[in-house]
């Protein structure tokens, strides 16, 4: 019994144990940020995210990708609905806000009539970095993303 207790032990301590590569400098950091800016650039780009696609993208496995898309969501960067097909759907602030002011308004909302209104609330459209910010004010105002968003789906 104090031997299992001790191999439990063990191995609590190990999973927290990770070996770090040697000599990474800062020309590599560098590189490890700006790829993560491009992931996220990418994703809010986008808007709706073929998460398989997105790591063939980024040279990850599928698993690899949730797994930061996940992380980037609980560290806030990140905002949206993964869905049960493998699509990460991007929801901005402005559109969770827009959401938000929906149920306050209407008070209870039935999760149909919410699915309905989604997209009034939600744009699903691809866009640039450019236009999120017009986008935020009107969020059907970006006619140049219809076709990039048609090429994409």
């Amino acid at each position: 019994e104090r031997a299992a207790a001790e191999a439990a032990e063990a191995e609590k301590w190990m999973g927290q144990i990770s070996l770090e590569g040697e000599g990474l400098g800062a020309e590599d950091e560098e590189a490890g940020k700006n790829m993560l800016e491009e992931f996220v650039g990418f994703i809010k780009e986008r808007k709706t995210v073929a998460l398989d696609e997105l790591a063939a993208r980024f040279g990850l496995r599928t698993q690899e990708a949730i797994t930061r898309v996940q992380t980037l969501e609980a560290d806030g960067r990140l905002s949206g609905v993964m869905d049960d097909r493998g699509k990460f759907i991007y929801i901005s602030p402005a559109e969770m806000e827009a959401v938000a002011a929906f149920i306050k308004q209407r008070g209870r909302v039935p999760i149909a009539e919410l699915a309905a209104r989604s997209d009034e609330l939600i744009d699903l459209e691809a866009r640039t970095a450019a236009a999120d910010g017009a986008a935020a004010q009107d969020l059907f105002g970006d006619d140049d993303a219809a076709p990039a968003a048609a090429a994409s789906a």
